[in-house]
C-alpha cells in the first residue's frame, strides 16, 4: 500500500491512502498522525522512514526562520523530533509512549554549539554509512538569516530502538533556503 504524508506548521501532520497506481487519494482515508496542542502548533516536514519492525515519523517542530529579525525564545526554534509505530499508519508514539497527535515527539536533533534550529530533515538507508539524517541549519558564526542556512548530516544509530544522532558532520557542503 501506498500512503501520503502532508500538513504543515499550524494543522498537523496527515496520512492519507493511495489508490492503485498511486495517482490520486483514497476518499476518506486521512488520519492525523502529529500535532503540537500547545504554542503556534509547529509541525512540519515530515519524512516516514522504515527501519527494523517500525515505521519511524521524523519531523520538524518550532519556529523555523527569520532568526536574523525575530530569534524566538530558547527551545522554540527550529528541532527535529521522532514517533514510531509499528503499523506505520496512526498510533505514532514518542519515547515514553505518548502520542504524537497528543504533543508527543522524541528530539532527535536540537540546537547546540554552533548548530541552531535544525530542521527540514529527511532520512534515507545510505549503503556505505546506514540510516543518515540530513537537515538545513543555522551555523551561528556565519549568521541567522534564512539564506545562510547550511546543509548537515549524521548517522542515526538505532541500536536503542530509536535513533540517535552519531558521528555529527556539519561541514558547509551546501546552502539553503
Amino acid at each position: 500500500r501506498n500512503y501520503m504524508i502532508f500538513g504543515s506548521y499550524e494543522e498537523g501532520l496527515y496520512q492519507a491512502v493511495m489508490n492503485n497506481p498511486p495517482t490520486s487519494v483514497v476518499p476518506n482515508s486521512y488520519a492525523k498522525l502529529a500535532y503540537e496542542p500547545a504554542g503556534i502548533h509547529a509541525d512540519e516536514g515530515a519524512n516516514m522512514f522504515k527501519h527494523g519492525d517500525y515505521n519511524y515519523l521524523f519531523y520538524s517542530n518550532g519556529v523555523c526562520c527569520g532568526f536574523d529579525t525575530k530569534k524566538p525564545a530558547a527551545g522554540e526554534e527550529y528541532k527535529i523530533k521522532v514517533c514510531r509505530s509499528k503499523a506505520g499508519v496512526m498510533d505514532f508514539r514518542d519515547a515514553d509512549g505518548k502520542l504524537c497527535t497528543e504533543g508527543g515527539g522524541t528530539i532527535v536533533l536540537e540546537s547546540h554549539d554552533n548548530v541552531y534550529g535544525p530542521g527540514g530533515q529527511g532520512v534515507y538507508d545510505d549503503p556505505t554509512y546506514g540510516p543518515i539524517l540530513y537537515y538545513h541549519y543555522v551555523d551561528t558564526t556565519i549568521g541567522y538569516a534564512d539564506g545562510q542556512k547550511q546543509f548537515g548530516w549524521n548517522k542515526l544509530d538505532f541500536s536503542s530502538g530509536w535513533p540517535v544522532t552519531t558521528a555529527a558532520d556539519t561541514t558547509s557542503t551546501a546552502q539553503t533556503t
